[in-house]
C-alpha cells in the first residue's frame, strides 16, 4: 500500500481552492496546522504534507527534490487551484519546489513561511536530546549520561548525513533501552525508531536546500531568530514559537496573503 502523503485538516468549500501546509508536525504541547486551519477564513481546503519515510539509506534518500516530488505526484483535489503554501520551520526549504509544481494557468500560488528555520547539526542535536528526554524516566543514569554526550563524540558536525545516521543509531538504543525497562511491545518501539529516523531525514532533506525563499510572506514569533534572507522584512509578532501556529493573527496574514 502506498504510504499517504497528505493529510486532510479541512476540505474545501464549494468551488474554493487549496492551501498546502508543510510541516513534520507539531511536538506535544505544540501548536500545530491543524489549528491554523480551524482558525483560517475562507473556504480553502487546508492539507499537510506527510513526509515520505526513509529506508536504510538515509544520505541517499534525504534529497529534497525526492520529498517535492513525491509531494507533488500526489496533489490533494487536483482539480482545484493550490491558492497557497504555507511552511513551518525547515519546512520553508520545500517552498520553492512545490510552488513550481503547483503553477497552474492562473499563475503561481502564494508563498507564506512561518518561522522559517535553516537546519544545522546544532538543531538535529537538540532535537535528538529533545527525543531522548521523553524516555527519561526509563532510562539508568549510565545510559542517560552516554545519549547526552553523544554531540562531543561527533568528527564532523557538518557533515549533516553522517550526524543523522549516528543520531539514528543512539536513538535506537535508547529506544530499546526504554521500552525493554518499561515492558512495551515490539511493535511500538519499531514504530518509534521509524519515527524519529523520518524526522532526521526530512531535517538533512531542509539542509540539503538553504538559502532564501523568493517572494515569500515571513511571519516570526518573538522569540525565533530568522535566518538573515528574511531578517529585515518578517511580521514579527508578540506569540511564541510553540504558538504561533494557534495565534489567529497568523491565520489572518495567511488569508491576507493569498488574497492578494
Amino acid at each position: 500500500m502506498d504510504r499517504q502523503l497528505w493529510r486532510c485538516l479541512r476540505r474545501p468549500e464549494g468551488s474554493a481552492g487549496t492551501v498546502l501546509a508543510v510541516d513534520f508536525g507539531p511536538r506535544p504541547n505544540q501548536q500545530g496546522f491543524a489549528r491554523l486551519a480551524a482558525n483560517l477564513p475562507g473556504g480553502e481546503g487546508v492539507y499537510l504534507t506527510v513526509p515520505p519515510g526513509i529506508g536504510t539509506d538515509l544520505r541517499g534518500e534525504a534529497e529534497p527534490e525526492r520529498y517535492v516530488d513525491r509531494w507533488a505526484a500526489a496533489l490533494p483535489e487536483p482539480d482545484r487551484p493550490v491558492r497557497a503554501i504555507v511552511t513551518f520551520c525547515a519546512g520553508a526549504a520545500f517552498a520553492d519546489g512545490l510552488r513550481r509544481a503547483c503553477t497552474g494557468p492562473d499563475g503561481a500560488p502564494a508563498l507564506v513561511t512561518i518561522d522559517p528555520t535553516e537546519v544545522g547539526g546544532e538543531l538535529l542535536h537538540s532535537e535528538f536530546l529533545a527525543a531522548t528526554e521523553t524516555f527519561r524516566a526509563h532510562l539508568d543514569e549510565q545510559m542517560f549520561a552516554e545519549v547526552t554526550a553523544v554531540r562531543d563524540t561527533l568528527a564532523d558536525p557538518d557533515d549533516l548525513p553522517s550526524v543523522a545516521e549516528r543520531l539514528r543509531e543512539e536513538q535506537r538504543r535508547v529506544v530499546e533501552h526504554a521500552t525493554a525497562r518499561a515492558g512495551m511491545p515490539e511493535h511500538l518501539r519499531a514504530m518509534l525508531c521509524a519515527r524519529f529516523a523520518d524526522y532526521l531525514g526530512y531535517l538533512v532533506a531542509a539542509a540539503r536546500r538553504p538559502g532564501p525563499v523568493e517572494h515569500a510572506t515571513v511571519i516570526a514569533s518573538a522569540d525565533h531568530p530568522l535566518p538573515g534572507w528574511c531578517a529585515d522584512h518578517p511580521s514579527r509578532l508578540v506569540t511564541e514559537h510553540d504558538d504561533l501556529l494557534g495565534d489567529p493573527q497568523v491565520a489572518r496574514l495567511v488569508h491576507g496573503a493569498l488574497s492578494a
